[in-house]
């Protein structure tokens, strides 16, 4: 089972095998329960994310993986969680 796979399920993102490559899900969480879903993702994974952004209102972080990638954002402001799964690019990201 892949990394990406692993944080999908963490988080609870519904996906397929099929939809795994790339896919967006948008939930309402409160923030504090956004910041916290990242952290537990980080200990399950043990692992630290690569923090873009940190602000009172709304942090971003970036989870890697050997397949791909996780951007999670959590947003005060509009209630929301959004986590964006992409897949590494043949020949783009890795070698073919």
């Amino acid at each position: 089972m892949g990394k990406k796979l692993i944080i999908a399920l963490v988080l609870g993102v519904a996906i397929t095998c099929a939809a795994r490559a790339d896919s967006t899900q948008t939930s309402s969480i409160s923030f504090e329960q956004c910041v916290a879903t990242i952290q537990a993702t980080a200990t399950k994974l043990g692992t630290v994310p690569v923090n873009i952004v940190e602000t009172s209102i709304l942090r971003i972080v970036r989870f890697s993986a050997a397949d791909g990638s996780m951007l999670i954002t959590c947003s005060k402001p509009d209630r929301k969680m959004i986590v964006q799964l992409s897949a590494n690019r043949c020949g783009v990201d890795v070698e073919c």
